[in-house]
């Protein structure tokens, strides 16, 4: 009898240890083309900042690299580093993630390049792949994307069509 009372309040201890822990899913975001990242640490969608940005061409005459360039050198909304960042969002078209290089008090990273033809014309359009991500239904009526790889610490941007939202990954403590 006692051996059977101390194994039930281990269950009932197991459970109410995991319920804190667990938090539910919340409601997909009401706004679309905005990502939200997924903090489940709290069980909340929490919206990334939408950054002004120059687009920025460079190269010699014959091939050109174009960049984004933010003007602060680290977004405002920050993220710890585990193995697995999700977003959501809701919209019709996937995300693109991309990392930041830091230059002084500046973040940039090239998203196209373009070579050109002896009398100017683009013979080629080469658009650069950012981060690899994983897209997935988020309730029924979302969708929810996380890089396949974990991300390392350091800066980021995720595009939607001309917006770029950025967020910071912080080296685990």
């Amino acid at each position: 009898m006692k051996t059977a009372a101390f194994v039930a309040l281990i269950v009932v201890f197991s459970v109410s240890s995991f319920a804190q822990d667990f938090q539910p899913l919340p409601a997909p975001p009401d706004v679309i083309d905005v990502p939200f990242y997924l903090d489940m640490s709290v069980g909340e969608l929490k919206k990334l900042p939408n950054e002004p940005y120059k687009e920025h061409a460079g190269g010699g005459s014959l091939s050109k690299t174009f960049t984004v360039e933010m003007k602060e050198k680290a977004s405002s909304f920050r993220i710890p580093a585990h193995n697995k960042i999700s977003f959501v969002y809701d919209a019709t078209t996937i995300p693109r993630l991309y990392k930041f290089t830091v230059k002084g008090s500046k973040r940039e990273f090239p998203y196209d390049k373009r070579s050109y033809g002896f009398f100017g014309n683009s013979s080629r359009d080469s658009h650069i792949d950012g981060i690899a991500v994983s897209v997935s239904r988020y309730k029924e009526t979302a969708f929810q994307f996380s890089s396949d790889q974990p991300l390392d610490p350091g800066e980021y941007a995720i595009i939607f069509a001309d917006r770029i939202y950025t967020f910071g990954v912080d080296e685990k403590k």
